[in-house]
């Protein structure tokens, strides 16, 4: 391993070597911070952050895919859409991707939005695949609540990028019931609705095991080369699942990076137990309120707490966060689903006790319609909370970002205490020979930076990346 002070002349001897103003620029606020193998984590200061993507443009500036967006309703326009945009004014090729496939014997659609980079560059560095979290889709990763460049179009000016929707999280035109409404369901398939009976089975059914499946499809036909799979809150699962599959593993050359991604679903059971306070079955329960049927909808007193920030673009001078979520989810209330299954939240976390419980329910639903749809319920057993059961061990490189108001992942009050030090920590045990690496953006970004300072975050992002793909 690289002792800290022969990475910091490694890190200066490329600043010197490179004739990029992007290297003298970014690389040299982030690269000597990674070096350090001695850190528990390494912070970037707000300064230095916004100074990040200068050369991030866009040779339109983002016009014609704002122009698109502000044209549809709700800001829903149609993906496909963006293939009839010349590659030239956007910086790359974009083109909209669905994969059908078959799991407990039902047909799901996943789909991602490819960004071919014009860089050629690009091919030298691997794919980053952004696959949302929960009541989220590829909107948000592409652009901003205001309809500006997102994320994800910044980063394709200087890598191959691939977004991907998980099944039910996107809808062609979205969804025209509010977020509270019953009849606002996931569209598991695009070319259908479903019966109530069976959006219950499948919201009931939804594990990741199911997803991953899809994704693979999806990265394995549509993109090529090595790969890194940077999976957004409760898609976190998806990534370190990934690692299991053989051919995903192979392209994901024993690295990760994650962007308020979590660790493996046992991450937060082991540290009660390492603290000496594991939970309670009251306290489990009372994580467990809604049935395992019932979708858990988004609301602005959820999203008033880590998820809205100053930085957010609804945010005017003097406004409460309850006024920014509030603004917020009005604005995305017709493309973004602002729902999520409940099997997503038992399987993220310290919920493995509520495994018998999940396959007792399933099985009485399937009696209860008398199955028509043929699941064989044991298909589904075998993979309930398999989150939980993901190997820690086998990295050779990896990096978590994370930004100091990001209160799920970073307690700005007392950092030592914050969850994603813990998770570091437990993969760097496991793993003793491996660079593991924590850096936080402190400045007020939440764990929806990716929504507030995109620009910046993607300038970082592309640092990380070549970092890990040295």
């Amino acid at each position: 391993m690289m002792q800290p002070m022969q990475g910091v002349c490694a890190a200066a001897i490329f600043f010197l070597c490179s004739n990029t103003a992007f290297a003298q620029s970014d690389d040299e606020r982030i690269w000597p911070r990674l070096e350090d193998g001695n850190a528990v984590f390494v912070s970037v200061p707000e300064s230095d952050f916004r100074s990040l993507g200068s050369a991030f443009e866009l040779p339109d500036g983002g016009r014609h895919v704002t122009e698109l967006a502000n044209a549809a309703p709700g800001g829903a326009f149609d993906p496909r859409d963006l293939q009839d945009i010349a590659p030239e004014d956007l910086g790359y090729k974009a083109d909209w991707v669905v994969e059908r496939y078959s799991r407990y014997n039902l047909d799901w659609d996943i789909a991602g939005l490819r960004l071919t980079s014009l860089d050629p560059e690009a091919a030298n560095h691997p794919w980053i695949v952004i696959i949302n979290g929960g009541a989220a889709n590829f909107y948000e990763f592409y652009v901003d609540l205001k309809n500006r460049p997102g994320w994800a179009q910044y980063l394709a000016q200087k890598l191959n990028v691939m977004v991907v929707s998980i099944p039910g999280n996107f809808k062609y035109g979205g969804w025209d019931e509010p977020t509270a409404d019953p009849a606002r369901q996931p569209a598991y398939l695009l070319d259908r609705d479903l019966s109530s009976e069976e959006y219950e089975l499948r919201h009931m059914i939804y594990t990741n095991s199911l997803i991953l499946q899809g994704l693979k499809a999806l990265v394995m036909n549509h993109t090529s080369g090595e790969l890194l799979l940077v999976g957004h809150s409760t898609s976190g699962e998806l990534s370190m699942m990934a690692y299991e599959d053989p051919d995903l593993a192979a392209r994901l050359q024993h690295r990760f990076l994650g962007w308020g991604s979590g660790g493996a679903a046992r991450v937060e059971a082991i540290q009660a137990v390492r603290e000496g306070v594991p939970p309670d079955a009251e306290t489990v329960a009372r994580r467990a309120t809604l049935p395992l049927e019932v979708l858990e909808r988004r609301d602005p007193e959820g999203y008033s707490d880590g998820y809205s920030g100053i930085l957010n673009p609804m945010y005017e001078p003097g406004f409460t966060m309850r006024q920014v979520a509030e603004n917020w989810l009005a604005s995305e209330d017709r493309r973004r689903p602002n729902f999520k299954q409940q099997l997503q939240n038992w399987e993220h976390g310290d919920l493995l006790t509520l495994r018998a419980r999940t396959e007792v329910r399933i099985e009485e639903h399937l009696l209860e319609t008398g199955n028509p749809w043929g699941v064989v319920l044991d298909d589904v057993n075998k993979d309930l909370f398999a989150t939980h059961y993901t190997r820690m061990d086998g990295f050779e490189r990896m990096v978590w970002m994370t930004a100091r108001w990001d209160t799920n992942h970073w307690n700005p009050d007392d950092q030592a205490k914050s969850p994603e030090i813990f998770v570091a920590n437990e993969y760097r045990r496991k793993n003793p020979e491996a660079d593991i690496r924590l850096i936080n953006w402190d400045l007020p970004m939440t764990h929806y930076g990716h929504l507030e300072l995109p620009r910046e975050l993607a300038g970082a992002t592309y640092s990380v990346v070549r970092w890990l793909d040295r």
